[in-house]
């Protein structure tokens, strides 16, 4: 089908259309990581909340070396830091490609059908698109007319991928400072029976 073959209405509803479907996609994506770091929130609060109360929440190892304790806010952000894997697979491997999947209908058909009725370099999505997509994004406006350049490339699927390392090594490194700090002076020799 030709773009001259279709009335200007028809393209119109089918764009809308693909708009809606981008806005679903992004807001499942959106939901799912609120609702995976609401889980994650209440865990670390749990896990401040039981680390105020000392030792009666920890599991005691007697070791030669003296008893280990492990405490229940190191399991608490042990478990947050599966939540968060959790949320990274269904955020980026499900919810994130198929708006990318609407996002690039959209392009294409912005490009192939829409530009032609609009006379715009960029249909609405690739201009959303290149924003997202270049951290340097900018337009300059000839005879009224823009043009969009960029140069510092970084897809948002790369910016997820360094908010989810990020906040996993935060939590690791929570977990590593937490069970340090609740076995800073409780490893002592057991007492001789005498």
């Amino acid at each position: 089908m030709e773009p001259d073959d279709v009335k200007a209405e028809d393209l119109i509803r089918i764009w809308e259309k693909t708009v809606e479907t981008q806005m679903h996609f992004n807001e499942m994506s959106v939901k799912s990581r609120q609702l995976g770091f609401t889980f994650v929130a209440a865990a670390l609060g749990v896990a401040a909340f039981l680390l105020s109360r000392g030792e009666d929440f920890s599991i005691l190892f007697p070791t030669q070396y003296g008893t280990f304790h492990l405490h229940i806010s190191v399991l608490l952000i042990v478990i947050s830091i599966i939540a968060v894997f959790a949320i990274k697979r269904l955020d980026l491997g499900v919810y994130h490609r198929m708006l990318r999947g609407a996002v690039t209908f959209g392009e294409d058909f912005e490009e192939n059908y829409l530009k032609k009725i609009v006379d715009l370099e960029k249909g609405m999505t690739q201009t959303i698109s290149h924003y997202s997509r270049y951290s340097d994004a900018s337009k300059t406006t000839t005879a009224g007319k823009h043009h969009y350049t960029g140069a510092k490339f970084l897809t948002a699927e790369d910016k997820l991928r360094a908010f989810y390392t990020f906040a996993i090594w935060m939590l690791i490194l929570s977990a590593i400072v937490m069970l340090i700090v609740t076995n800073l002076g409780v490893l002592r020799p057991p007492r001789s029976g005498g």
